[in-house]
């Protein structure tokens, strides 16, 4: 049976809806899909002079002037069964469509009521008006309809049927060479912003993909593929805004400046004007990404000609504005460059509409301007104008709209300045709060913006020691700090994110033990740190349920991949995600609730929080949380199967500080070296690591050479992360926190967790399980003599063959890794501070960076890896919350122990630690299944330390990750 075409399909489902009195039939986004199809099929009949042809459409039958009919009626019937706000928008599309019917020489079949609106939108046609004219506005009415829609449903089908009908029309030539250019191109600007707003945290961007397509059609016309260029660069820039992707920042630029370098030289200024300003925002939002002077410097350029090109028309005081808003970061320092933003931005002010919401915008412009020159050279007036502007904006507008959210934040802003110079600081910390939480809560703003906010409102609650409020403020923003860091971003964008407000997570945790909730300290402490190890992790948990209820494992796979391809992140089904999409999609949450129903998954995709089921663990973990608020010891111990934190305070701890110390122990300088270890170390025992064994009941050095340490996890934040806790230095007794217990480190809690039931999978190990990778020699660095004969010595002793120099490439390394229960590797690192999922191990071919190792799937049976490298536990003093080192990316592909540095390390040293792991004494190699990685790697360091004691970095420098002991099968306990 044939298929109806589509034009007969349609009129039988309107005949449907007017049959039953069912308006709201033609509501949906399949009937407004269907209707953007007849809206192309007119375009299709339109031809080059403008006439409705009446040449029937391939495979329908149906004349154009058919097809308009039946849009008009459309848009008809649904303006007489709704009374909704949208309404009004389907009678003025029926009316265009039915007066460009008539011009084309068809009056019957329009409704006699519509008549009247027919002769009113004739009378507002301009006299010279051509019938296509009247064609492209009733197909222009059509999509203005489609964007209220849009706004309601937010369904991706129909958003890219809007988008590709308004290129089709933009393109057509009687658009392309006819009056109505510029009006439909300013209509596809704001489409292409709308799709972005639409898919705010998505992976994909319909009108970015859209726009390229179009820029890839053969095409001679120059002046249109510039416009096309305009266009795409607003898309990429508004995809810039909403997620921070810096490729994105780039393509835009480059999108602009190829347009500009076309469109500068144009008679219209109009064009001038809008190329300049596009190359001009472009490179703003470049700045903002990476922090080029140059961007600016080129910024301030172009929107100095856009401010020329408008001279004298409608758009000069935007022009004016947009300058204002470059030109004050050219140097904050001075006053000259200040006052020139000043000036400009009370120009712009002075030349708008009074009322219009540009006016509005102008006014936050000269607000910043105004609080920016406070700051350096506090002149009173200069913040009381900018409170009183501000207010004037925020008075003006409503808190779930865009620009409502950015005066709200302004003012916010100008009012914390306000409160540090007043003698009562509360009345204005209060009113800046409860505009901090009206952003907060808004939908409308950014996420960056929205963060920003939560953390400004979680302070001024601390300062007024509102701790509860200062608590909630705190977990809304690492909420949405999260939200902003999904997995559609490349490693280094999302690094880029979770640097931001780097105590973020460490002041909530402090809010949260002021409040006297332990368990919720560590809770925070969970969902703000790791955030990249996290996702990874999620990845694992996914694979142990497939194991388990492959069915159930299958149906969230399922769930997540239809997410992702609608651009929403996954979800972890937490009372709120920073993403308010995700109330539209219960299917994640119904499928989450019964893995979290199932013995042993009910943490399945959660931080792990205090008091939750864990399994059998003898040692405490220690989190050190160092705030500006307050700094703590939290001492979590497993007892009957649960959780119980203990708090220590540490009140000699400040981020101030511990940042002091970390300097001090990274100083290269070697003036006066061994005194300024030593304090850092005494520093490390009487404020930290003293007061939590004592609490412990660790305070006395154990007996040497013990097979019964105690022992104990820590997991330290902030810059402590750089600090060797286990060389804290008792000045009493001249012995270190290595003469007392067994430190092992871990990045959270829950990577912890899953490294100790990854051990518990790699309990049958054979003795030639290991894989040693020994690149001794290295193009353009130093040879590694003394660790690759180790490592050559150890892969002998086990009877492998080790992969040498050449026979190090990356692929081969990594099969074997998959293959062995134990890794030893021997290679130099690139260390990438500023973008640490791009540090890397040198291999022979390539490198294999961070990002790399995290996303490999070793597999069950690994037990653990020696990395005989520099700064394998080190990720940079930037990223210290995130841990993103190649020990942990070796944790998290699989490894449940790893053995590295966290400084440079000497070759000789490397190569002793290795061999008394592997081979100590003249007994052969160890059993592989036998090893003990934590008391192994202790013993060993406390051999080198006793060789020399004066240089603590030469052996403080190697840390053990994961476990502190061994898996256990006699204490093991299955949930």
């Amino acid at each position: 049976m044939t298929a109806p075409s589509p034009t007969t399909a349609f009129r039988e489902r309107l005949d449907t809806a007017l049959a039953a009195g069912n308006a709201t039939a033609l509501t949906t986004p399949d009937a407004l899909t269907a209707a953007t199809e007849l809206a192309r099929m007119v375009l299709a009949g339109l031809s080059e002079r403008g006439s409705l042809a009446d040449r029937r459409q391939p495979g329908d039958g149906a004349p154009p002037t058919a097809v308009l009919h039946l849009l008009g009626l459309f848009h008809w019937y649904r303006y007489l069964g709704r009374d909704d706000d949208g309404h009004h928008l389907d009678r003025v599309a029926a009316s265009w469509c039915f007066a460009a019917l008539s011009r084309q020489g068809v009056g019957t079949g329009i409704p006699a009521a519509a008549l009247s609106d027919v002769t009113s939108v004739q009378a507002s046609r301009e006299p010279a008006q051509t019938p296509a004219a009247d064609v492209v506005t009733a197909l222009r009415s059509h999509l203005y309809v489609l964007v209220a829609e849009l706004h309601r449903h937010q369904d991706r089908r129909l958003l890219e049927g809007f988008l590709r009908t308004l290129c089709t029309l933009a393109d057509h030539p009687v658009t392309r060479h006819g009056p109505d250019q510029d009006d439909v191109m300013t209509d596809l600007g704001r489409a292409v912003l709308l799709a972005a707003e639409l898919n705010l945290e998505g992976r994909r961007d319909l009108g970015v993909e859209v726009f390229r397509e179009v820029l890839l059609r053969p095409d001679d016309d120059s002046l249109l593929r510039a416009r096309y260029r305009l266009v795409l660069a607003r898309a990429l820039q508004a995809r810039v805004t909403r997620v921070g992707d810096s490729a994105l920042a780039q393509a835009a630029v480059e999108k602009a400046e190829l347009a500009d370098a076309f469109l500068r030289t144009v008679e219209d200024p109009w064009l001038r004007h809008l190329a300049a300003t596009t190359l001009g925002a472009t490179l703003l939002r470049r700045y903002e990404r990476f922090h080029t002077r140059a961007d600016i410097t080129a910024a301030v350029d172009a929107f100095t000609r856009a401010v020329e090109a408008a001279a004298g028309a409608a758009h000069h005081a935007a022009a004016l504005s947009n300058y204002a808003d470059a030109q004050r970061l050219v140097d904050p320092t001075s006053d000259e460059e200040l006052s020139k933003a000043v000036n400009a931005s009370r120009e712009a002010v002075r030349i708008s509409t009074p009322g219009s919401p540009g006016r509005l915008r102008f006014l936050t412009v000269l607000t910043n301007a105004l609080r920016m020159r406070y700051d350096a050279f506090r002149r009173p007036q200069d913040l009381d104008d900018a409170i009183a502007y501000g207010r004037e904006c925020v008075e003006a507008s409503l808190p779930d709209t865009p620009d409502g959210v950015v005066f709200r934040t302004n003012v916010a802003n100008s009012l914390q300045y306000k409160a540090e110079a007043a003698e009562n600081p509360r009345p204005f910390r209060r009113e800046a709060a409860a505009l901090l939480e009206e952003v907060v809560s808004s939908t409308a703003g950014h996420l960056r913006v929205r963060l920003t906010a939560a953390r400004a409102w979680g302070r001024l609650a601390a300062e007024e020691k509102d701790w509860p409020a200062s608590e909630a403020a705190y977990r809304k923003a690492l909420e949405i700090r999260g939200a902003m860091s999904q997995t559609h971003l490349e490693p280094a964008d999302r690094e880029h994110v979770l640097t931001l407000f780097e105590d973020l997570v460490t002041d909530a945790a402090a809010a949260a033990l002021q409040t006297g909730r332990a368990g919720a300290a560590v809770e925070r402490l969970e969902e703000g740190r790791g955030i990249l190890l996290a996702q990874m992790a999620d990845d694992w948990d996914l694979e142990a349920l497939g194991r388990a209820h492959s069915r159930l494992a299958a149906d969230l796979r399922a769930e997540d991949r239809r997410r992702h391809e609608a651009g929403l992140p996954v979800s972890r089904g937490g009372a709120d995600d920073g993403d308010q999409q995700d109330t539209r999609h219960p299917g994640c949450f119904d499928a989450l609730a019964r893995v979290r129903g199932l013995s042993g998954f009910e943490s399945f995709r959660l931080p792990a929080p205090a008091g939750a089921p864990a399994s059998p663990d003898p040692d405490p973990t220690v989190l050190v949380n160092v705030s500006g608020h307050r700094s703590d010891a939290l001492v979590i111990r497993t007892r009957q199967g649960r959780d119980h934190v203990e708090v220590v305070p540490l009140p000699g701890v400040t981020p101030e500080e511990v940042n002091e110390q970390a300097a001090r122990w990274w100083d290269g300088d070697e003036a006066g070296r061994s005194t300024r270890l030593a304090e850092v170390q005494v520093w490390l025992w009487q404020h930290v690591v003293g007061p939590v064994l004592a609490h412990l009941g660790h305070s006395d050095p154990a007996t040497p050479h013990t097979s019964c340490w105690p022992r104990l996890h820590w997991c330290p934040t902030g810059r402590l992360t750089v600090l060797p806790l286990h060389a804290a230095l008792d000045p009493d007794t001249g012995t270190c926190a290595i003469d007392r217990v067994i430190s092992s480190y871990t990045p959270t809690l829950r990577m912890l967790r899953q490294a100790q039931r990854r051990a518990a999978g790699s309990t049958d190990t054979d003795d030639r399980s290991i894989t040693v990778v020994a690149m001794g020699n290295t193009p353009g660095e130093r040879r590694l003599r003394a660790t690759g004969r180790a490592a050559v010595d150890i892969a002998t002793a086990y009877g492998v063959q080790p992969l040498v120099d050449e026979a190090a490439a990356a692929d081969r390394v990594a099969a074997e890794l998959g293959r062995s229960a134990w890794a030893v590797i021997t290679a130099h690192t690139h260390v990438d501070t500023d973008n640490p999922s791009d540090t890397s191990l040198l291999l022979h071919d390539t490198r294999l960076s961070v990002a790399e190792i995290r996303a490999r799937r070793f597999g069950d049976g690994r037990t653990g890896c020696l990395l005989l490298t520099c700064h394998g536990g080190f990720a940079g003093h930037r990223f210290v919350n995130e841990v993103a080192h190649l020990g942990a990316a070796f944790q998290v592909a699989g490894f449940p122990h790893v053995l590295s540095s966290l400084m440079p390390a000497r070759d000789h040293i490397a190569a002793g630690i290795a061999r008394r792991l592997f081979t100590p004494g003249t007994a052969g190699a160890r059993h592989l299944r036998r090893i003990d990685p934590a008391l192994a790697l202790h013993d060993a360091v406390r051999d080198i330390r006793r060789l020399v004691p004066r240089d603590p970095q030469l052996w403080a420098t190697y840390v053990h990750f994961g476990p502190s002991r061994p898996f256990d099968p006699s204490s093991h306990r299955h949930p």
